[in-house]
């Protein structure tokens, strides 16, 4: 699973459940509040509606208010609940968690609100000469008047704190309808904290669900990064994880692929010298006997021949040598620049034309009048034209010619060198490619790594290489192909 999708479907579900949740608690919580002051509100209109209409508020005097009373459950209501909260008596947890969260909740009950004791109303006279007389008011009102009988809105202090006074002038009457600021300060704080709280704890649960998440998505780069951590210089085998997101994929891919390569170029280095050790001990070993013949000689005739087969078997070691060296060259990188390999081809034939015309095999090069432009490392584009004509010269018959020919063909340089020798049996066209490997009873006393220095060269070079038959099906015709510059 992609680890983007992953967190992504992750957070999404994480924000939908968690602030939803809240959103649900802050709704609730705010809808709760409301409906305490509403209630509280309705309570006290009944009771001014009956206090006005039923009681008859003719009946008041200026010395006997009518004077509209709580009953006593509700004036004690609100002492009673909050000693209960403080004592964490007969409350259960949901109720706990509710007051530590939203605030003190406002009992109600068949009788009326709690909330009804933070609202107050008076109803005043005009008597003669401005004076005024008090004619009803709510028991949690003062016998003075709260505010002057102005109309409209006021904030005035009592001795029981701030009140918020509306005054409405009707005819004779002035009404005077109060509530305690601390009682709106604290349905305020009620609201504000009822909704923020739920989205506070909301955001937490969020970050504390999305840490997990995003610990659970990149847990596969961990567990990547501790495994590549703990391997041993000596291992490599491919990396594997528990679990292999999408991301991820591509990254373990290549590692493996890196490890695949390192462990194909350090096989190839203890090929390389566990096979040099065995190629150069034989030569050796033979230019250590002919060294103590030469030592050993009775006489000027032995000890030159003994010298000259020293000679002959240091020029096959030196040769070995090279060889060697242009094998393990041809095997790494090197710096690639564009080169002719029409030059290249002119250049090497030039080379070895003495040779082999000093060996009875003359040279003859058919080049093409482009210059077949390669990206490739001058130095093993020469050495594998090289090997082909002396791997040519090794094997043909003295006498026979080596044809060398380059042509353009379709966007590639097709190189061939044809000579008249034995020839490959074909079920040996592929294991001639294995270094060191030479046919049994072949004559001629190579290496065997010409070949496979040529197939190394051409396979850096995007080519292809093949052993075909010479024309009449006699002798052998080497043929490479390879793209061009400006195809690559």
């Amino acid at each position: 699973m992609s680890i983007r999708l992953l967190l992504l479907a992750g957070s999404a579900v994480i924000l939908l459940g968690v602030l939803g949740s809240t959103v649900w608690l802050a709704v609730v919580a705010g809808r709760d509040e409301a409906d305490e002051l509403f209630d509280a509100r309705l309570a006290t209109s009944a009771r001014v509606l009956d206090s006005l209409m039923v009681r008859q508020i003719e009946h008041a005097t200026l010395n006997a208010p009518l004077v509209m009373d709580l009953p006593a459950p509700i004036r004690a209501g609100a002492r009673a609940h909050e000693r209960a909260l403080e004592a964490g008596a007969n409350m259960s947890f949901s109720w706990q968690l509710q007051d530590w969260l939203f605030g003190h909740h406002d009992v109600e009950s068949s009788l009326g609100h709690e909330y009804e004791t933070h609202i107050a109303y008076q109803i005043w006279s005009e008597g003669e000469e401005g004076a005024a007389a008090l004619l009803a008011r709510s028991s949690s009102a003062p016998a003075a008047p709260f505010a002057p009988l102005r109309k409209g809105f006021s904030d005035h202090t009592l001795e029981d704190g701030v009140w918020r006074v509306f005054v409405l002038h009707s005819g004779d009457v002035w009404i005077q309808v109060a509530e305690r600021a601390d009682a709106r300060e604290e349905l305020s704080a009620k609201l504000g904290w009822a909704t923020g709280a739920p989205l506070l704890i909301g955001l937490l649960i969020v970050l504390l669900l999305t840490g997990l998440l995003i610990g659970y998505g990149l847990a596969p780069l961990s567990e990547l990064a501790e495994r590549i951590s703990a391997r041993r210089p000596q291992d490599d085998e491919p990396l594997s994880l528990t679990r292999v997101p999408s991301e991820i994929a591509p990254v373990l891919s290549a590692l493996n692929g890196l490890f695949g390569r390192v462990r194909s170029t350090l096989e190839r280095e203890r090929r390389f010298i566990d096979s040099a050790a065995h190629e150069l001990r034989t030569p050796l070993a033979a230019l250590k006997i002919h060294a103590q013949n030469a030592r050993r000689a009775e006489d000027a005739a032995q000890r030159d021949a003994s010298l000259d087969h020293l000679l002959a078997g240091v020029s096959r070691s030196v040769h070995l040598t090279e060889q060697m060296l242009a094998h393990s060259r041809a095997g790494r990188q090197a710096d690639c620049v564009p080169v002719s390999l029409r030059e290249v081809t002119r250049d090497a034939v030039a080379q070895r034309r003495p040779g082999c015309d000093a060996s009875g095999h003359p040279l003859e090069l058919n080049l093409c009048d482009t210059s077949c432009m390669v990206l490739a490392d001058a130095t093993g584009l020469s050495s594998m034209v090289g090997n082909l004509i002396d791997n040519a010269q090794r094997y043909a018959p003295s006498g026979s010619t080596i044809q060398v020919a380059l042509s353009a063909r379709g966007g590639s340089a097709v190189l061939t060198v044809s000579d008249a020798g034995p020839g490959i049996p074909a079920e040996l066209r592929e294991r001639v490619f294995e270094p060191y490997y030479r046919i049994p009873g072949s004559a001629g006393s190579g290496s065997g790594l010409g070949l496979a220095i040529v197939r190394e060269v051409v396979e850096r070079l995007g080519g292809q290489i093949a052993l075909l038959d010479g024309e009449g099906g006699q002798g052998m015709r080497v043929e490479l192909t390879i793209p061009l510059l400006s195809e690559r």
